[in-house]
């Protein structure tokens, strides 16, 4: 923004001699008449030359014009202070915009490092909540050595101290000398998968752990022949296009430890988690093959499958019902029991015996 101002400032003393009037004349202009003899001096009344030979009548004129001069004056002397302000303001709303400016620049820059930020943001969230199921049934030998497993030689789970502070599950698959196991994971659908193990190896001799893939395709987490404590290991297959996944562990040598074993979704490893429709607690087990309620200190469980609803006491079949028949190796009765048309009561007291009715 630019500020510009123009003044014309005439003296009303200004007194012109000349032998011919003053062109454009102002009114109480004084003019000195030199084209007669002696000269006269004259004032402009506003239509014509007057002449003014009367000294007090000119003194007076002069003193009015002169004090008009005055006002004239200051009235230039408070535009020129109007102009100085204006300018200084103009000079500050420019250095203002200057300074809006460089705000309005760096608020972009900001909104563009936000904008940067949250694009990165929004990356990670997709790879860290892609999927979070994971595959492998059993994945931790918290319901034993399943058939969702293949094994050959000495394959156990354990579940001491040690197990228990190293790692999610609190349980763990051990493989002795010349050990393998490994499972099918079918019905993946085409994309980005993890797979995580947490693992320790205590033998001096081969062993690897590894996932094939899209029929013959084969990525190890670890291939050994040095000891190592719980350590996690994990391989990210970013083109599967086969439905069937297989996880493969051999042991040369006792023993490897196998625990957390994941297959999930996205190329994050995930935290361990059970397969979805498994839930394993010390006394409850829940998976696709039914639910099993046991106690460890009496040795008692109760089993529902698709195909068994049996009651255990050291591994022994007590009772199990099959269609519409109970099977029981013991029954105590307190009260009355009824067996077809035959009611067997109870007399009072034992050595009364007992009363059988045969019922209409």
């Amino acid at each position: 923004m630019i500020a510009s101002a123009q003044f014309t400032i005439i003296s009303l003393c200004d007194v012109v001699t000349s032998d011919t009037p003053p062109e454009n004349p102002y009114e109480g202009q004084l003019w000195v008449d030199t084209s007669v003899t002696p000269p006269e001096t004259k004032i402009w009344d506003g239509n014509e030359w007057m002449v003014q030979n009367d000294i007090e009548t000119i003194r007076t004129t002069i003193s009015i014009l002169t004090e008009k001069d005055a006002q004239f004056q200051q009235t230039i002397d408070g535009l020129n202070s109007y102009v100085a302000t204006l300018t200084e303001t103009v000079e500050t709303v420019s250095n203002d915009q200057g300074v809006l400016e460089e705000r309005v620049l760096n608020s972009e820059s900001r909104v563009s490092e936000l904008e940067h930020t949250v694009d990165g943001l929004s990356v990670t969230m997709q790879e860290q909540y892609i999927g979070g199921i994971n595959y492998v049934q059993n994945s931790s030998g918290l319901n034993g050595i399943t058939d969702d497993w293949s094994y050959s030689g000495t394959v156990k789970t354990d579940a001491s101290t040690d197990t228990q502070n190293n790692t999610i599950s609190d349980s763990c698959f051990v493989l002795g000398a010349y050990s393998s196991l490994s499972q099918y994971i079918r019905g993946v659908v085409p994309g980005t998968y993890t797979i995580s193990v947490r693992a320790k190896k205590t033998s001096t001799m081969s062993g690897y752990f590894y996932v094939t893939y899209n029929g013959n395709k084969t990525k190890y987490l670890f291939n050994k022949s040095t000891t190592f404590d719980w350590t996690d290991y994990s391989v990210t297959l970013t083109d599967v296009t086969d439905p069937t996944l297989r996880i493969y562990c051999y042991c040369r040598d006792a023993s490897i430890y196998l625990a957390d074993i994941m297959i999930s979704e996205g190329a994050i490893p995930r935290k361990w988690t059970p397969a979805p429709n498994e839930i394993y607690t010390q006394e409850v087990k829940i998976d696709k093959r039914g639910i099993e309620v046991s106690n460890s200190a009496s040795s008692q469980r109760t089993v529902i499958t698709n195909t068994e609803f049996a009651g255990y006491y050291n591994d022994e079949v007590i009772f199990t019902l099959n269609k519409d028949e109970t099977q029981t190796k013991k029954t105590t009765v307190d009260g009355e029991l009824t067996v077809g048309k035959t009611k067997f009561v109870p007399m009072p007291t034992a050595s009364e015996g007992l009363n059988i009715v045969i019922l209409d």
